[in-house]
């Protein structure tokens, strides 16, 4: 039950006063009645903590035990794993290997190359990726268990 964020939502999603299309992840994300967790990492944590708001917000997630942080490490070494499939059409290897080895499989991005990616059944598959891009997408929101890091 694991999400990842794209940095082009950074700050409509994790800003002091986030779009109406994410307040379903902020939800989502921090009621004690759901089990939300936003998955980040390597190159993923740096894009994001460049937003100041979307800095605090995970810090306040992660101190709530809702968000986890994957090494640079091991999101570099499955990243270049990706790259060499041949596959990944987008400029976000990154967020695709994020996902594998996470287990996450929604994805919150505007990035048509990302979603076909993250669609990818070579790229990702047992499940196959979800995108949410506003507030219709709210009931993909913990459509599987597939994450490594589900609450109990």
């Amino acid at each position: 039950m694991c999400l990842i964020v794209d940095a082009n939502l950074a700050s409509l999603v994790f800003g002091d006063q986030p779009s109406e299309d994410f307040l379903p992840i902020i939800d989502w994300l921090t009621s004690p009645k759901k089990k939300g967790r936003l998955i980040i990492g390597g190159q993923l944590t740096e894009e994001l903590y460049g937003v100041e708001s979307a800095r605090r917000r995970i810090l306040r997630l992660a101190q709530a035990g809702r968000a986890i942080f994957r090494s640079p490490n091991e999101v570099g070494l499955e990243r270049e794993q990706v790259i060499a499939t041949g596959e990944c059409r987008s400029d976000d290897p990154h967020i695709i290997a994020l996902a594998r080895i996470s287990g996450a499989r929604v994805l919150c991005s505007q990035d048509k190359n990302l979603h076909r990616d993250f669609k990818n059944l070579k790229l990702i598959n047992l499940p196959k990726g979800r995108i949410y891009q506003n507030a219709k997408h709210a009931e993909i929101l913990g459509h599987t268990s597939a994450c490594h890091h589900s609450l109990s």
